[in-house]
């Protein structure tokens, strides 16, 4: 990707624009001064890779030029399977160009890249051990849709020292071309989903439940630098209640992870029911992902395998507390309900 093909433009002294394969050295060297040997995902410790991963655009990165034309500052989509939703990650900024705003320059360069992609939304998980980036987030114009509970270990980013427990986030996700009106199956959760929807000014209906699905498909993800596993539940159907809690145990007991997300799509109908057994295998719900399965949205659930005080998460905006409040609710419900059953 050369440079002359790339959008640029300047803001102040410093130059915003698309990366190009001359840069993926010096997007290393940022992450190793800014982070030493500790950033995660490990991609960008690789020039090679950053190039390849920017050909193919599973990653998108934009970077922030200086005045000597050094890279101060990156960010960019990471879109590993190419669907409709990026996670607008890799935000790294130089120290010493820290508070000089780089990342709401870099923000529109990224957003147009995403429309270009023909993107339904941005998705950004910003931390809970403080609030600089989630006050960015609302910044950018994003709005909260979920609570993901201990998704990374205590120590990750070259943190000066650990943390008391496992790193929660804020799901925020920024839509680029929203639904007016979406139709669901009738799952569990449907206030807290239509409140969400809110925020966004989408509708949003049940639909009548459509013939029952013998078979189901689903994929799993691990990830062991942070003990953390997926669930992407792809095709619904009776027999995937068994098929997840098998899978959460190969991920738990297996190999593990400490935490599972489990994303169900909601225009299915065998979701309610997935969603119900979910319940009784310890998953509780953690939010909306807007375009998070292939054929639409998807009903987010999660898994921990250790405890929480989630009277230590801070969070800012106030319906993102309320989301946190009825996430802790439904998991301390959910808790009780099992350690019955397994009594």
């Amino acid at each position: 990707m050369s440079e002359a093909s790339s959008p640029e433009s300047t803001v102040s002294k410093y130059t915003i624009r698309r990366f190009c394969s001359d840069d993926a050295a010096y997007v290393t060297r940022l992450v190793e001064d800014v982070y030493g040997d500790t950033y995660y995902p490990r991609d960008l410790y690789t020039p090679e890779q950053i190039v390849q991963l920017n050909e193919a655009e599973k990653l998108v990165s934009v970077v922030a030029l200086d005045s000597a034309r050094q890279v101060i500052g990156h960010y960019a989509l990471e879109r590993p399977d190419q669907g409709a939703v990026a996670e607008a990650s890799d935000a790294i900024v130089a120290m010493g160009y820290r508070h000089h705003h780089l990342l709401e320059a870099m923000r529109p360069l990224l957003r147009e890249e995403a429309k270009r992609l023909g993107l339904t939304g941005l998705v950004g998980y910003p931390v809970t051990n403080h609030l600089f980036s989630q006050k960015a987030e609302e910044h950018f114009g994003s709005h909260p849709c979920g609570v993901a509970l201990g998704l990374w270990p205590r120590s990750f980013h070259n943190m000066p020292e650990p943390l008391s427990q496992r790193m929660s986030f804020v799901i925020y996700f920024d839509y680029l071309s929203p639904a007016a009106h979406v139709v669901h199956v009738a799952a569990p959760h449907r206030e807290m989903i239509s409140r969400i929807y809110q925020q966004y000014g989408i509708s949003h209906e049940l639909c009548e439940i459509a013939p029952r699905v013998e078979t189901g498909e689903i994929v799993l993800e691990h990830e062991p630098e942070v003990q953390t596993g997926t669930i992407r539940v792809r095709r619904a159907g009776a027999d995937t209640p068994a098929a997840v809690r098998q899978a959460r145990e190969q991920l738990c007991d297996g190999r593990g992870a400490k935490a599972v997300t489990l994303e169900l799509p909601l225009v299915q109908p065998e979701t309610a029911e997935v969603c119900r057994a979910a319940e009784e295998d310890g998953f509780f719900f953690s939010g909306l992902g807007p375009a998070f399965a292939a054929d639409g949205d998807a009903l987010l659930m999660q898994f921990l395998a250790e405890d929480l005080d989630l009277s230590l998460i801070q969070i800012e905006n106030p319906f993102a507390k309320d989301l946190l409040t009825y996430v802790g609710r439904e998991r301390e419900r959910v808790q009780k309900a099992r350690q019955r059953k397994l009594a």
